[in-house]
């Protein structure tokens, strides 16, 4: 069925090198948002929209493109794949709103979720059990993870060097790319994995009707104010109820696209909470970025190199950790070595949030958290992988990948930066409280600025509020320090707690266990 020596590293990196372009569909278009919404004249709330929608539809259409996956010949679906990403990609050049633009994305996105269960399923027929299942995440996730930053870090320099299009053709070009290695490495056109199509499509249904009312909450949580709005607290009410009628819903079903019986497995339910953990500790980069731009107003192409860091960090831990799970090493070690780089990576951009800090101080703590994230990602997937039966695969998958990257990640962020607005007003009130006469060093600035304006040549009137409104943006950057200050000091205690939890109850004092995934390591 593909082509090279059995075994060969030719053939293992012809096969890996496939998957990148389906992985990476949505992320080099990452830092051109502002172009894109300018472009398209869109609203703050649209573009929400049209941000999170793709995310969403990739995530809705996961368990549907696994069961079709199945009933296609690989090598046709491949090279479909590969041409439909290239039709629907280009699309996105020619289209006059941001409707069309969104759409062309979801397909987009789908069609990403065909091509990564096409270009994995050879290496899992293949190279299993040649290789032990910690070495196939550990390479997954280092191809997955490394080739995102390196994607998003291309992509903000090919915005600086023409506009928000030239990502477009640089995807293009991956596609091609994957068209070709295709056509050498797949010579038969069989499907190996083809079983009798059996799908939940009513589960299928209710499922996509609870991601619906998630984007409803990224998207307008935060200019809604969340609770006290009611159209909010209706959704989080039907979050409930939905949740309710599926669990109805599989008690007629015979195979449930979550299947309930999953969670008998205790390292799934503990699993499924460590990955909404370790979403929500990773989350806080967003923080970093915005601190970049808003408080110390760095482009975007300065910007990416944290994506550098972040890398670089991926370079050393993931091929470290693959090879302590390969060598069988204890799983708390692991979780120890990774929250605390996590707590690393928190603690020490605490004590370097300042005025005037320089990019290169950025790179440190970000190599500690791209460490911390090669130590937690592959050891986590496989933990809640572990000793689940084939048949739960899907259900196992899922539930990680809900915990992780919905609630914890999507919603997760939109809770964040209410936080950080509503920690900002506050500061920013108490700041601006001790902006009075009896600030004698307050009055000076004042006084001072006013001098400056007068020797411009304004009057009196005009110097007086040029020197309010200057020592008001002056207030308004301390406040946002304030605010990413208490963010990231509770955090570094959110990664250490884990930490003296294992260590107190001795936690994980085994190495991994017997792991068996299909349809894929994700």
């Amino acid at each position: 069925m593909i082509a090279g020596k059995k075994g060969s590293i030719f053939t293992l990196l012809g096969l890996y090198i496939l998957t990148i372009p389906f992985f990476n569909g949505l992320n080099v278009t990452a830092y051109d948002n502002s172009q894109i919404m300018g472009h398209f004249g869109a609203s703050t709330t649209v573009f929400s929209y049209s941000v999170y929608i793709p995310i969403f539809v990739m995530l809705a259409f996961m368990p549907l493109g696994l069961k079709l996956g199945k009933q296609i010949k690989i090598r046709t679906m491949i090279l479909s794949a590969g041409f439909l990403s290239l039709i629907f990609n280009t699309a996105l050049l020619f289209v006059s709103t941001i409707e069309w633009f969104v759409f062309f994305r979801s397909l987009l996105a789908i069609i990403s979720v065909i091509g990564i269960f096409a270009s994995m399923v050879p290496i899992l027929l293949k190279y299993n059990p040649v290789f032990n299942m910690a070495l196939l995440y550990g390479i997954l996730q280092f191809i997955q993870k490394g080739s995102q930053h390196l994607y998003q870090y291309f992509g903000a320099h090919f915005t600086s060097f023409h506009n928000w299009t030239f990502g477009i053709y640089f995807l293009n070009v991956n596609f091609l790319i994957c068209i070709i290695l295709a056509w050498f490495f797949y010579k038969a056109d069989v499907a190996p994995m083809k079983q009798k199509f059996q799908f939940d499509w009513r589960g299928w249904i209710i499922m996509i009707l609870f991601f619906i009312l998630i984007l409803f909450l990224c998207a307008e949580g935060q200019t809604r104010n969340w609770l006290s709005d009611p159209k909010i607290a209706l959704a989080i009410g039907f979050l409930f109820i939905t949740a309710g009628i599926y669990l109805f819903h599989v008690r007629f079903t015979e195979d449930p696209i979550i299947n309930p019986d999953v969670y008998k497995h205790k390292n799934v339910v503990i699993g499924a909470f460590l990955m909404f953990y370790i979403g929500i500790i990773n989350g806080t980069g967003s923080v970093v970025t915005g601190y970049m731009t808003n408080v110390l107003g760095f482009d975007p192409v300065l910007n990416a190199l944290t994506h550098l860091a972040l890398l670089f960090g991926l370079c050393l831990s993931i091929p470290l950790c693959t090879y302590l799970l390969y060598k069988r090493i204890y799983l708390a070690t692991i979780w120890i070595i990774g929250f605390a780089c996590y707590g690393l990576y928190h603690i020490v951009l605490f004590f370097r949030f300042y005025p005037g800090i320089d990019s290169s101080d950025f790179f440190l703590p970000l190599v500690f958290k791209g460490i911390g994230m090669g130590f937690l990602f592959p050891v986590s997937l496989l933990y809640i992988s572990e000793g689940v039966p084939p048949q739960l695969s899907t259900s196992r998958m899922m539930s990680g990948i809900i915990a992780q990257a919905v609630f914890a990640s999507l919603l997760g962020g939109a809770i964040l930066g209410t936080f950080i607005s509503n920690m900002n007003v506050l500061h920013k009130t108490g700041l601006s409280q001790q902006l009075s006469e009896t600030n004698k060093m307050a009055q000076n600035q004042l006084a001072n600025s006013k001098r400056n304006f007068l020797y411009m040549g304004l009057s009196d009137a005009e110097a007086q509020k040029k020197a309010e409104k200057s020592l008001s943006n002056q207030t308004s950057q301390a406040s946002i320090l304030l605010a990413y200050k208490d963010v990231y000091l509770v955090m570094s205690a959110i990664c250490f707690l884990p930490i003296f939890i294992i260590l107190l109850f001795k936690l994980w004092r085994r190495p991994i266990g017997k792991v068996e995934v299909e349809p894929i390591p994700i």
